[in-house]
């Protein structure tokens, strides 16, 4: 008798859903992983590699933010490239007072994907974070408050706001 074909799963075959159901499968192998984890890495290299070289502040290369171009109002990630710009550049306070939430989120962002690539390589790896839901939610709501507050017109919030864009 030959082996039975694996089911299939997934909402449409009634049983549990699935992160894009019949994809995960092609996918999901360690050489894709390994293949997907390079890419985002080249990717993130080229990106970072422009940002250093090309100034945000004084060039036209980078696009103006559509929620800012369309409201006036900053979105949470307004002065994230001159942020970054300034940061690769050894200027941690000019970076910070670009956008402060993105500087105090690269730790965590770094080490989320290194640990996956490790992972991914099947390379000794630290531990992962399990982040509790409650923990998300907050997470949520601070990125919605410092979204409203660095949008306010009082001066105890301007330090919120990116130094010039």
């Amino acid at each position: 008798m030959s082996n039975p074909q694996p089911l299939p799963t997934g909402p449409l075959a009634g049983g549990p859903p699935t992160f894009l159901a019949g994809i995960e499968n092609r996918i999901a192998g360690p050489v894709a992983q390994r293949f997907v984890y390079a890419l985002l890495a080249l990717a993130i290299a080229t990106a970072l590699t422009i940002v250093y070289l090309v100034d945000p502040r004084q060039s036209g290369l980078y696009p103006v933010c559509p929620f800012l171009g369309l409201t006036g109002c900053y979105c949470p990630g307004c002065g994230t490239l001159r942020a970054r710009h300034q940061l690769m550049h050894g200027n941690f306070l000019a970076a910070f007072g670009y956008n402060p939430y993105t500087i105090l989120a690269l730790p965590v962002i770094a080490y989320s994907f290194a640990t996956g690539g490790l992972r991914a390589y099947r390379l000794p790896a630290p531990p992962r974070i399990f982040t509790p839901a409650p923990l998300i939610w907050a997470l949520l709501v601070a990125v919605l408050a410092f979204w409203l507050l660095r949008n306010l017109p009082f001066a105890s919030f301007s330090f919120l706001a990116p130094q010039s864009i």
